[in-house]
């Protein structure tokens, strides 16, 4: 199956998800609960299946070997890589292993991530070099070759362009669990790559658990028919949805009254990868409500103590991860580093003050530079400083909006608000909008319709101009637009609901 004929079916499936939610929540046309029901749940199989591509995976294989690159090895040598030596260490052990295999001309440079020439690395790949015990660099000597001779040269050098390894350490402690004593192989790898399918069964096993087969379908469809987080990018990797997992379940506890339990999945999601903190605004909100009401507040100590607890747990595991403390402030600079890279498949509210027709022409992408696309990143960092009060007023408007909904829906919906908090407030790759399964929890169906009308046009606006900077600005729009009509009306009605009865009317 080919890419077109992908976003063709998936697109299709989407567009029946989409109807079949409006014909059940309409009057006119309105379908029986339990027809709707049993397509629904249909749906949600053939979603799955979709989702890995009906089995055919990456075509080749089901492991992501760019994904495992950089997760199994940045993790398992993180004592001696860092943040900074993951492709100049795999240069200098591809000169030892295999010098005949073709070499690549150029690398990201991971101190400052500029592509450079690799001679011009020379003596930055004799420094990492030397920060290996000889039996370690033997066994990173094993573990590169694979990547070496498996992977075509044109795939590894692309490879070695990205952006480096950039996990927490608390994340990296977490995956050395599995990756420290395992030799890099075919087995390997799949056993790996098998983390994340078994916790997104138990997350929606959980999911049905607490909301009930219908939820759980709806969440199921969303998750499988996702466009941006199609199985190309981050399927068959290693450990890259345990944030997801644990951001699920916590707000499943919430709804079951499992209070610290979800505030220290909450706290591990933000450890591990920071922006899902972003989900503890509208629980926040809801707990102030409890303070000033002076109701019972138990659960938000319960909450507070489980979150705080997991965030020590996770800065002590985090400092036994090969680097000590310092690997928490070389996370921060390479944080601010990685930060600011513009990437065409960022998705985010802030984008919507950026992006302009040219943008979407590629007009600022030059082919002929080493890096095309740094003129480009370069007009959007220069467009981000000078809208800078445009695209921060936005941020405010947005969180206003939701911390307004958040004071009067139950514990569990306000902490889904974190989607929107998430949108306004920073540029996500698409992959990690994922999190877009929460909106199935709301009791209204209108957020998760939304969202499928959203994706529904994704696949199209792929079909039409297949380029990132198209659909993942498309997308950026189409968020904007949802999240306003569904938080918009939000303050009205808190307006009218505290608004005192007349003394006539009450007569």
């Amino acid at each position: 199956m080919n890419e077109t004929t992908e976003i063709w079916v998936k697109g299709i499936l989407s567009l029946v998800a989409l109807l079949v939610v409006i014909l059940r929540h309409t009057r006119v046309g309105r379908l029986p609960e339990r027809r709707a029901g049993q397509l629904l749940a249909g749906l949600a199989v053939v979603a799955c299946a979709a989702y890995y591509n009906f089995g055919l995976f990456h075509g080749w294989t089901y492991v992501h070997h760019w994904e495992t690159f950089h997760y199994v090895l940045g993790s398992k040598y993180f004592p001696e890589l860092g943040y900074d030596g993951l492709y100049v260490a795999s240069v200098a052990a591809q000169l030892e292993s295999a010098p005949e295999a073709e070499f690549p001309s150029d690398i990201r440079n991971l101190k400052d991530n500029r592509i450079e020439p690799v001679y011009a690395l020379a003596e930055q790949r004799a420094a990492v070099r030397a920060r290996f015990s000889p039996q370690r660099w033997q066994a990173f000597l094993a573990d590169n070759d694979y990547f070496v001779r498996t992977c075509q040269s044109a795939y590894l050098a692309q490879i070695r362009r990205d952006h480096g390894y950039n996990p927490t350490p608390a994340w990296t402690f977490v995956g050395r669990l599995f990756s420290g004593a395992l030799p890099v192989g075919r087995r390997t790898l799949v056993l790996l790559g098998l983390l994340d399918p078994l916790l997104l069964v138990l997350t929606f096993l959980l999911v049905i658990r607490t909301y009930g087969s219908r939820v759980g379908a709806l969440a199921l469809v969303i998750f499988g028919l996702g466009y941006p987080w199609r199985f190309d990018w981050i399927g068959g990797a290693f450990l890259r949805l345990d944030w997801f997992a644990a951001v699920v379940a916590a707000i499943c506890l919430l709804k079951r009254e499992r209070y610290a339990w979800a505030g220290a999945l909450v706290g591990y999601a933000t450890m591990v990868r920071i922006f899902p903190v972003l989900f503890l605004p509208g629980v926040a909100v809801l707990a102030l409500k409890d303070l000033l009401g002076r109701r019972q507040v138990g659960w938000v100590w319960r909450f507070a103590a489980g979150f705080v607890l997991a965030v020590v747990v996770c800065l002590t595991a985090g400092s036994l991860a090969g680097r000590g403390a310092k690997g928490w402030q070389e996370f921060a600079a390479n944080l601010k580093k990685h930060s600011g890279s513009w990437l065409t498949n960022n998705v985010g509210l802030r984008n919507i003050f950026l992006y302009e027709a040219e943008t979407f022409r590629q007009e600022r992408v030059n082919p002929a530079l080493i890096e095309p696309f740094a003129p480009w990143a370069l007009h959007m960092e220069r467009l981000s400083a000078e809208r800078k009060p445009l695209w921060l007023a936005g941020t405010a408007f947005f969180f206003l909006l939701a911390l307004t909904a958040a004071w009067r829906l139950p514990r569990d919906e306000a902490a889904s608000l974190g989607v929107v908090f998430v949108f306004a407030a920073v540029l996500l790759t698409s992959y990690y909008w994922l999190m877009l399964v929460v909106l199935a929890f709301r009791r209204g169906w209108g957020p998760a319709a939304g969202w499928l009308g959203v994706n529904t046009a994704l696949y199209a606006v792929h079909l039409i101009k297949p380029r990132a900077e198209a659909t993942f600005g498309a997308m950026c729009w189409g968020l904007t637009i949802l999240f306003l009509l569904w938080l918009a009306p939000q303050p009205w009605r808190v307006v009218r609901r505290r608004r005192p009865v007349p003394r006539e009317a009450r007569a």
